[in-house]
């Protein structure tokens, strides 16, 4: 793996302006007070067999301040970089193709040094099944052991194209760095091809207990809509020994339809905000709904309708295809968005609706965004 970023010198012209780039990631600065986090992964689609000169992912450190330009630039084997996630329990970035590019087996598992939060040493996580990956999302069930322990295993989930939710526990100690099995689970989705995957905490007595929303296009209907999945907990602990997993066991307890609106990207969930957010290519829109949890709770089908919308000639959206949003609690003050069509990144402000220009805005050569995800936190957790 290559990687090229702009160097810690840059860190002596961004303490002039007070900017930190290169920061712990564990955010515990020498005199003890918590250094906030704001990092955003742009994944690229841009791909070409045996060259080193693109590097498909860069991460924005920090994003929330007055440009998007401080950047690290790293080389993945990504063949055309698609959805793309960070988790700091797993202290790395999970990065794959969408398929639409180059044919791509592999997940790319890059592990970020803990002291400046550098791209480093990656390992490819393969299966036949990766083809065409259209969500990531990173599972971490803990239980108590005896009066004082505790136990954690963590799982990568990939929805696809190929109407599957695969499953791989452990996924550090997978791929080409050696470990068991790959796939620990093969669940079905039945008639369902995913667009999109997100994790939702919908009982928030048990963070052991997540929604699985898997998000879909329904052309015959001219909607969009999302799945939700109850049953998650049991399918990967509960029942351990299956691995194959058919649609007639992993039913969706709910149905939610989206009406008028169609090509349905990328969606971001913040918890604390109580927001959830939907990419649109073809309407050029980035629609907001309110309250999650309870949107998204219940059994049967129904139909919602966004609560605002940001959409128009003024927000230069085109084609958006990924959006994150600032979940702090006190310092989240903007959303992002990729357009694969302008190939910008856009940043606008939370409480902006309807028409509104985006704060900022930035191209990066000619490379074309693709998704994106946001590492926002206040307070580290570890």
């Amino acid at each position: 793996m290559k990687f090229s970023f702009q160097t810690c010198v840059i860190v002596l012209f961004a303490s002039l302006i007070g900017v930190a780039s290169c920061k712990k990631l564990d955010d515990e600065p020498d005199v003890g007070q918590v250094s906030l986090v704001s990092r955003l992964y742009i994944s690229f689609r841009d791909y070409q067999p045996n060259s080193s000169s693109i590097k498909n992912l860069f991460i924005v450190d920090p994003a929330d301040t007055n440009n998007l330009d401080n950047i690290y630039q790293y080389l993945s084997l990504a063949k055309g970089g698609g959805a793309v996630i960070f988790d700091p329990d797993a202290k790395a970035v999970f990065q794959a193709s969408e398929g639409s590019i180059a044919q791509d087996t592999f997940i790319q598992r890059i592990a970020l040094d803990d002291v400046y939060g550098i791209p480093g040493n990656a390992s490819a996580i393969g299966y036949t099944g990766f083809r065409n990956v259209r969500g990531l999302a990173y599972y971490t069930y803990a239980q108590q052991v005896g009066n004082t322990g505790s136990s954690v295993t963590n799982f990568l989930l990939a929805a696809t194209g190929g109407n599957m939710l695969y499953a791989i526990s452990r996924p550090e100690g997978k791929g080409s760095t050696g470990g068991s099995k790959i796939i620990d689970k093969q669940i079905s989705l039945g008639d369902i091809e995913p667009v999109s995957l997100n994790l939702l905490q919908g009982n928030t007595a048990d963070k052991n207990e997540k929604w699985v929303l898997i998000g879909f296009n329904d052309q015959a209907k001219n909607r969009i809509g999302f799945a939700v999945y109850k049953g998650l907990k049991q399918e990967l602990i509960d029942r351990a020994r299956d691995t194959i997993i058919n649609k007639d066991r992993f039913q969706p307890a709910l149905t939610v339809y989206v009406e008028g609106k169609t090509d349905l990207q990328a969606v971001s969930y913040a918890p604390n905000k109580k927001l959830f957010a939907v990419a649109t290519g073809k309407g050029g829109e980035v629609l907001f709904f309110r309250n999650p949890t309870e949107l998204f709770d219940g059994t049967g089908d129904k139909t919602i309708q966004p609560d605002y919308v940001i959409g128009g000639t003024n927000t230069g959206l085109k084609k958006p295809t990924g959006v994150a949003i600032d979940d702090r609690i006190e310092n989240g003050k903007f959303f992002y968005v990729s357009d694969t069509e302008n190939r910008t990144i856009s940043r606008f402000k939370l409480e902006d609706q309807g028409n509104t220009a985006p704060e900022l805005t930035k191209t990066y050569g000619t490379m074309t965004p693709n998704y994106i995800f946001l590492d926002a936190r206040e307070r580290p957790n570890f």
